[in-house]
């Protein structure tokens, strides 16, 4: 970390430099930008793992458009993503296609890259392509990173602020006790198939299958082409040099529905390894210094939901970046959000595996299920091992188990009409909050069910939801009521918000 340039041939300077030009990267810098503070992003010419498939589902669109991303992700002709066809845990295949005509995005790590750089460029951001940082220092209130530049000459850049968006490089937040949860150790073998036919429900879908000692999914990147993954434990399912091919070939073979894709195709290209296992960092901020996306925590890739999770960690980076310089009084309590955003982000997303990984443990009693299962309800965080910061008592969602969650669901569904009034146990406290693009002191919510404090849930804003739901007999009367006043959400959000908030005892129902 203290390691000195040799030699300098150019020095910049600027408010904030940004490492990493992927989805946590360019957020991180579009914010900064628009709050006037100067922006330099380095990033290689082409990211690690630019061929892989990643899908954007459709309730990522609206953080799209907040940062100004949408248009240029509309305009680059990505393959549409229209829902999910998943065969879990020996069951019939069931296809879940998005509700109301929504769609999101199939697009790999290089083609989303390129697509938002003319956003990033265009907000006044100095973009240095081909580039690497190789070492840094923190002497008088400045970062001093020290990069290579596409001819390997040297570029020391001096900033107040540094982003660390390097994904799993980690190139901080290596240092800042980043550790690996081994019980989930977790490699991906990759190909292409090309000349496949998409029709009927699977037209746009990611297929998603699990099998014996691993999981497979598919993704369409092109007409024609998808992208066949296998997650495999290496403990469990041995790989020799030269050999992912045979080993994803006899994996595929185990998932019918996945295989289907891979038997039609004209061609399977060159298969490669890469690895995906889960880590968290102890840390997510030091001084003058952020982490965001994947570099400070990977989620289990059965989420479908990495793009989005970098999207909304770089934004909150900017954030918090952008509180920090405009109120400096603050900027303890915003960092410190941050760490517990990012902590809380990685439970909750374990939360939500835990019933699929449950599912498939009972139908095939391997140990690849079972340590999924346990690391997905005792999460091995990195900041209980290595003795960092307790998280804030902070919620980025309601954390209630998914089954009652879906009860309460069940119960509004059926119920003649929406009949709800705030719980018994409903209080308030106060603690850092996100207002708009800032961090503010502000009220959060509490129950008995739920003791730690918080503001939203599916970007609906709990407290005014607790205000105007017994108010109102119906939900799109609520919906409209809400969207109204507060910042529009979708009906699908909302009605997720309405039914967690009954099961965290923030509403009660007629029968509670």
């Amino acid at each position: 970390m203290r390691v000195r340039p040799r030699s300098l041939n150019e020095i910049l300077t600027t408010d904030v430099l940004v490492l990493g030009g992927g989805p946590a990267g360019s957020a991180a810098a579009l914010v900064l930008a628009d709050a006037g503070s100067s922006v330099m992003l380095v990033r290689p010419e082409h990211p690690p793992g630019a061929t892989l498939a990643q899908s954007i589902p459709p309730s990522a669109r609206a953080l799209l458009g907040e940062l100004g991303m949408l248009p240029a992700i509309e305009s680059a002709d990505f393959t549409r993503n229209h829902g999910n066809t998943v065969r879990w845990a020996g069951g019939a295949g069931r296809a879940e296609t998005f509700p109301e005509g929504g769609h999101g995005f199939h697009v790999t790590r290089g083609t989303f890259e390129a697509a938002v750089d003319s956003v990033v460029r265009a907000a006044g951001v100095t973009v240095i392509a081909g580039a690497t940082a190789r070492a840094a220092d923190r002497a008088d209130g400045l970062w001093r990173v020290h990069c290579l530049d596409p001819a390997g000459q040297p570029i020391d850049i001096r900033a107040t602020w540094v982003v660390d968006a390097t994904g799993r490089h980690g190139f901080f937040a290596r240092h800042l006790g980043r550790r690996t949860d081994r019980r989930t150790t977790t490699l991906a073998l990759v190909a292409r198939a090309r000349g496949v036919t998409d029709t009927g429900a699977t037209e746009g879908h990611t297929l998603i299958e699990s099998f014996e000692d691993g999981w497979a999914w598919s993704v369409p990147v092109a007409p024609g082409v998808r992208c066949l993954t296998a997650m495999i434990d290496p403990r469990d399912t041995r790989i020799g040099p030269g050999a992912p091919a045979s080993v994803l070939a006899s994996q595929l073979r185990k998932a019918p529905l996945i295989r289907a894709v891979a038997d039609a195709a004209d061609e399977i290209g060159e298969a490669w390894a890469c690895p995906a296992s889960i880590y968290t960092s102890a840390r997510y901020t030091d001084e003058g210094l952020v982490l965001a996306g994947d570099s400070g925590a990977f989620i289990d890739p059965l989420s479908s939901s990495g793009v989005k999770k970098a999207l909304a960690s770089g934004r909150m980076a900017g954030i918090v970046i952008a509180t920090a310089t405009e109120a400096p009084g603050i900027a303890p309590e915003a960092l410190r959000y941050h760490d517990a955003h990012e902590r809380s982000v990685a439970l909750e997303y374990a939360m939500r595996s835990a019933d699929y990984f449950e599912e498939a443990a009972s139908r095939y009693g391997h140990p690849f299920w079972s340590r999924r299962l346990e690391a997905a309800r005792a999460p091995d965080h990195a900041a209980d091992k290595a003795g960092g910061p307790s998280p804030l008592p902070v919620a980025t969602e309601i954390a209630m188990p998914p089954a009652e969650v879906r009860r309460a669901h069940e119960t509004l569904r059926s119920a003649p009409r929406l009949e709800v009034r705030a719980g018994p146990t409903t209080r308030t406290v106060t603690a850092p909050a996100l207002a708009g693009r800032r961090i503010a002191m502000e009220d959060h919510l509490v129950s008995d069910a739920h003791p730690r404090p918080i503001r939203f849930h599916r970007s609906v804003d709990l407290r005014k939801l607790v205000e105007l739901a017994p108010r109102h007999e119906d939900v799109p009367d609520l919906w409209s009521a809400y969207n109204r006043t507060e910042a529009p959400v979708d009906l699908p959000d909302l009605i997720t918000a309405l039914a967690a908030a009954c099961a965290a005892g923030f509403l009660a129902t007629e029968e509670t």
